[in-house]
């Protein structure tokens, strides 16, 4: 359901880096989100932990197992108006052990989607990373939309409505883990000015880093779980990775589980 790897740098990796702190065998890392050597090592002692394949990528097993011993959730989203999404994105995340939320076109699709989002939820604090599949345009998100000619009324999180549909994206802040993170994975929902407004509004809504893709994005196999090309990300508060990184660490990163 993921893929990080030595050179991989986003919030993700600070969630991933967390984790190996609190869980067996608690490794001694920093938490910056990058992905290096000294991080490498720490997945490669976790998979030797729990009997996985010590190949230093965090992957499907690996990151299923992270989600495990925390009690933490994945939880993707995919606009299924359009028959590709669900061919491929849906499959995808199926095929590798998930089970998506997929919705179809609907007016009000945004209040909607947080309401099932708050359903799959464990309770406060229980979602690690949230991921949207759909389509995008600059500073917007499809949520229910399908195309974005003539897309329902409120279904996509854009700049433009944000005012709107802001009390039902209140709605799941709380379910979030402080050093989770959420994924805009529409084409192009990151580029412009539009772009980075949208992903600091949320992120400020949330609590949690958001980012977006800034050009266009690809679907299915691999390509599902990932970002082309560069990113825009926002962080609740302002700041940058470094800085979160940091706080969520002297928050979050010490504390030592059984698991």
């Amino acid at each position: 359901m993921i893929r990080l790897s030595q050179g991989s740098v986003a919030p993700v990796v600070t969630t991933l880096q967390i984790l190996l702190r609190r869980h067996r065998p608690h490794a001694q890392i920093k938490s910056d989100g990058q992905f290096g050597s000294k991080t490498k090592g720490a997945a490669v002692g976790f998979q030797n932990q729990h009997g996985l394949d010590p190949d230093g990528i965090v992957g499907r097993f690996t990151w299923t197992q992270a989600m495990s011993v925390s009690n933490l959730l994945t939880i993707d989203v995919v606009d299924g108006t359009d028959p590709s999404l669900v061919a491929l994105e849906a499959a995808d995340i199926v095929a590798a052990g998930g089970d998506p939320i997929v919705v179809f076109g609907m007016s009000g699709g945004v209040d909607f989607v947080m309401n099932q989002i708050a359903g799959r939820a464990r309770g406060p604090e229980s979602i690690a990373l949230l991921r949207f599949h759909g389509h995008g345009n600059r500073g917007q998100q499809n949520l229910t939309g399908g195309d974005l000619n003539g897309a329902p009324h409120l279904a996509s999180v854009s700049d433009g409505n944000f005012n709107q549909v802001q009390g039902s994206l209140q709605r799941i802040s709380r379910l979030f883990i402080a050093f989770g993170c959420v994924q805009l994975l529409g084409c192009s929902v990151g580029g412009g000015p539009k772009g980075a407004s949208l992903v600091q509004k949320l992120a400020n809504v949330w609590g949690v880093p958001v980012t977006a893709g800034i050009f266009d994005q690809l679907g299915g196999g691999g390509n599902t779980f990932k970002f082309e090309g560069p990113t825009v990300t926002g962080f609740p508060g302002g700041g940058n990775l470094s800085t979160w990184s940091s706080k969520v660490e002297a928050s979050h990163g010490n504390v030592t589980m059984a698991t």
